[in-house]
């Protein structure tokens, strides 16, 4: 009967390769973390505190162009404020109503 002897490993071999586990484990760890912090990063807001009320203020409400021809492209800048103590958030996208004539 033949005795099984142990013999250092050698290169190639499943046992000298299995020396690189701590290496490996450290970069899936680095990578599980950048995941981790990304999604962090892009998920939707956190709810504000309760409390306060928004107020939003315009520098002007009406702007007069005077007589513009028809699909002459016009410019006009509004300034928004928040007078209030509660968080702001224009969820929709504003509507300009245009009048005719006036």
């Amino acid at each position: 009967m033949a005795k099984n002897r142990r013999t250092a490993p050698t290169r190639g071999t499943t046992a000298f390769r299995s020396g690189r586990w701590p290496a490996r484990t450290a970069i899936v760890a680095v990578a599980a973390l950048g995941l981790g912090a990304g999604v962090w990063w892009w998920s939707p807001e956190r709810p504000e505190p309760l409390g306060g009320t928004p107020r939003l203020v315009l520098d002007r409400e009406v702007m007069d162009f005077g007589y513009v021809r028809f699909e002459t492209p016009v410019r006009a800048v509004f300034r928004l404020t928040n007078a209030g103590s509660g968080v702001l958030r224009l969820t929709d996208v504003p509507r300009v109503q245009v009048l005719d004539g006036c």
